[in-house]
């Protein structure tokens, strides 16, 4: 808890805006409470030794007290330019009513005016420009003309006492420790100022340093924003293509199809020459690949219509199942043909079409641009779903192959059935005949076998 003596130096600093101004209104109570003491002090000196200046010393007295009021009131520029006014005034009285008419002027008693005059310089501060100003052309204006105004005030006094080595020393004593005190309240406000600007300075690299973290992770999380931004319109680039490409896939492969197929992916994925083959078949044992469509490619020099397993990097990726991506393209693999002239490509892309391990066609791609990462990813994610398009309608035909062989063998089985009836009916009808034919010949034998009987009777 604050001690009382605390208190009344705080008195007017809770309040105020600037930081600086409640160092130096601290001061200004600290003098207050100083000459508060010292009105007491020289008050009872002056009752005992010169009765006539004890209302001076009231003055300081009371004056000291109203300007600890004016500060715990909060008008702390008044209090310290009464503060000025005061002490100047009141010791420059003191010292007129001490000095009788054509005495010279104590020199302890002025020394202390001149301390006096210097103190606006401890209890306001330098920007506070106008009211230093003030207090400072009052004070000193008092000091210079203090001659004068031992003429204007006459007491009569008997000031041999203030001259004597009992008032003066401890009047040089108290003027010198009023210096050095001054000086120290002023290095103790400096070197509160400054533990206040260490404070600030810690708490401001603290602050700063706590910003360019929370910068670094403000920056880290833009940069994890705009990767997954990224990211997320690669994701959609792939779906929107996948999903316009994949149009074509549906139905049956027609003439046209891998035409339109291929200019659609050069249109999405904007390179230069595609080309699509796919595995067939000359007999159950010898497989080659063939080129069904292709675009923009120099056919007459450059490109095979017939690729043997096996044969360069098309063949070679079949063998493989494996993508080959070429960023340094042999100046005789390809030429790309164009407006300007022929040029070979800055990359080839070359994807196997694989359907349940396995490998239905090739996608060759040419371009005079790099393939980003994800651009390659919708070539394979697309090879997947041509891959399978291609192998179910290969599935297609066969079944419709099949179908139409299973039809012609029904129709067969169904003549061959219609001409066996036809043959039971008619080897039926022969049985028949043979049948009755075999009955009539019985009969007749039957007759004869009679007729024979009855010769060999009648002859006996």
């Amino acid at each position: 808890m604050k001690t009382i003596v605390d208190k009344i130096f705080s008195l007017g600093t809770a309040d105020l805006e600037e930081s600086y101004k409640a160092g130096v209104v601290r001061i200004s109570n600290i003098i207050a409470l100083i000459f508060f003491l010292t009105g007491i002090i020289y008050s009872a000196i002056s009752a005992y030794l010169a009765p006539n200046l004890i209302n001076v010393c009231l003055m300081l007295l009371f004056g000291s007290l109203i300007i600890l009021f004016l500060n715990f009131l909060g008008y702390v520029d008044g209090a310290r330019l009464m503060l000025t006014f005061l002490i100047s005034l009141d010791v420059a009285v003191y010292h007129a009513m001490v000095v009788q008419p054509g005495e010279p002027l104590i020199v302890s008693i002025y020394i202390g005016q001149f301390v006096v005059a210097i103190l606006p310089f401890v209890y306001i501060d330098l920007r506070e420009k106008a009211l230093l100003t003030t207090a400072l052309i009052f004070s000193f204006a008092v000091f210079l003309v203090q001659p004068l105004t031992n003429e204007w005030i006459n007491v009569e006094m008997n000031s041999s006492i203030f001259r004597d080595k009992l008032f003066t020393i401890p009047t040089y004593i108290f003027s010198i420790g009023a210096v050095i005190y001054s000086m120290y309240l002023l290095q103790n406000k400096n070197l509160r100022a400054q533990k206040k600007v260490n404070l600030l300075l810690q708490d401001l690299r603290k602050k700063n340093a706590e910003m360019k973290q929370q910068q670094e992770e403000l920056l880290q999380t833009l940069e994890e924003n705009k990767i997954a931004h990224d990211e997320e319109e690669k994701r959609n680039w792939i779906a929107k293509g996948l999903s316009e490409i994949g149009q074509y896939l549906r139905g049956e492969i027609n003439e046209a199809f891998y035409k339109d197929f291929v200019s659609a992916i050069v249109d999405y994925l904007r390179v230069n020459q595609v080309g699509v083959y796919v595995v067939e078949e000359e007999n159950e044992n010898e497989k080659y690949i063939h080129l069904k469509a292709c675009y923009a490619f120099d056919r007459h020099k450059f490109l095979q219509k017939k690729i043997e397993i096996g044969q360069g990097l098309v063949g070679q990726c079949y063998l493989e199942k494996e993508r080959i991506y070429l960023k340094e393209v042999p100046d005789s693999y390809i030429t790309i043909t164009s407006g300007l002239g022929d040029a070979p490509p800055k990359c080839i892309l070359i994807v196997p079409l694989v359907h349940e391990e396995n490998v239905e066609g090739i996608i060759e791609i040419a371009s005079f641009h790099q393939l980003q990462d994800h651009e390659i990813d919708f070539v394979e994610k697309l090879s997947g779903s041509l891959a399978s398009y291609i192998a179910a309608n290969r599935i297609n035909l066969q079944t419709k192959i099949l179908l139409e062989r299973y039809q012609m063998q029904s129709e067969e089985l169904r003549a061959q059935e219609e001409e066996m009836r036809q043959n039971m009916e008619e080897m039926q009808a022969t049985q028949e005949e043979i049948n009755r034919k075999e009955q009539e010949y019985l009969r007749k034998i039957e007759e004869l076998e009679k007729e024979l009987e009855l010769l060999k009777h009648n002859n006996i």
